[in-house]
């Protein structure tokens, strides 16, 4: 009901508002719900991790009301929660080949948080075996030598690791050499010598490696005869022998010997007439060289007496 009240203020009529007596109403909408995060997909990458990998989230969410987002994370190996991982990366170094990873995802906008949300499981993989060095031995090679390689390498997984050899001879590969050591092939010097290592795990090949070239050097002459111990009557004779592995002309020296003592210096046959003044121990020195200043020296003792 509407009442109407009249105010008399000095002689003249005001007519006043009407006013209901029942309850205002309010002009306010009401507060609109939140919506929590919705997650429509989590990915785990790589798809095909292996030990040396990290793994990391490929994440698509979206929250109805445009808030912010944050994420809660659990990761879970073999279907088991790992304890204390629960952000986005995931190292897997200390995990096995065969191992599967999955990620519990939960979304949040600061008032709810959306239904949790498991991703698909991805599986470690086989690690290929790795060569860290590769070198020759003896690193200083002669003709005569047969070079071996020193392999170090390395296995993630921890399975054993078979090589596969591939040698080079001045750039040719040598087919029949199939070992770790050169065991037929001729050398001779200037020749350069590699080889190509490939590392197998008997699942998986690793990257092969080439081993820096090795160049066959000089060989010294060695002296591969033994003089004769006595003299024969007043005449000693000693022909004096030399296996050089390059072939090279050899030059010989007396370098200590006895008055009236020749060597020839490129037969390298030692002649000596002996005389009675020449009774007792001697020592002899001869040295065979080749032309590039390569040696070697034969030392021995020669006893004479007279009877």
């Amino acid at each position: 009901m509407a009442v109407i009240l009249a105010f008399v203020v000095a002689g003249s009529f005001l007519v006043g508002a009407a006013f209901s007596c029942g309850k205002q109403r309010s002009t306010e909408p009401p507060p609109k719900k939140n919506s929590p995060p919705v997650m429509t997909s989590v990915q785990i990458l790589p798809a095909k991790p292996t030990a040396k990998n990290d793994l990391s989230l490929l994440v698509q969410c979206t929250d109805p009301d445009g808030d912010p987002i944050t994420y809660e994370y659990q990761w879970l190996r073999n279907d088991e929660e790992i304890s204390g991982e629960n952000k986005n990366v995931l190292a897997t170094a200390r995990f096995r080949k065969g191992d599967f990873f999955r990620v519990r995802v939960v979304a949040g906008d600061g008032k709810e948080k959306g239904e949790p949300f498991l991703s698909p499981a991805v599986r470690m993989v086989n690690s290929p075996p790795v060569i860290q060095e590769v070198s020759l031995e003896p690193s200083v090679l002669h003709a005569q030598d047969h070079p071996k390689v020193s392999v170090k390498g390395e296995d993630k997984d921890g399975d054993s690791i078979y090589y596969t050899y591939q040698w080079e001879l001045n750039g040719d590969p040598v087919p029949e050499e199939r070992g770790e050591k050169l065991e037929r092939a001729p050398l001779k010097k200037g020749d350069r010598i590699s080889v190509l290592v490939t590392p197998d795990d008997r699942e998986t090949l690793g990257t092969p490696m080439k081993s820096d070239p090795v160049r066959v050097v000089n060989s010294p002459p060695a002296i591969v005869s033994s003089p004769p111990t006595s003299p024969e009557g007043n005449l000693y004779l000693y022909q004096v022998q030399v296996n050089d592995s390059d072939q090279d002309p050899i030059t010989f020296t007396l370098q200590q010997g006895v008055r009236g003592m020749t060597i020839d210096t490129k037969t390298g046959l030692l002649r000596w007439e002996i005389r009675p003044e020449d009774k007792g121990a001697h020592t002899l020195v001869i040295e065979a060289s080749d032309n590039e200043g390569a040696k070697s020296i034969q030392r021995y003792s020669l006893g004479v007496d007279f009877k």
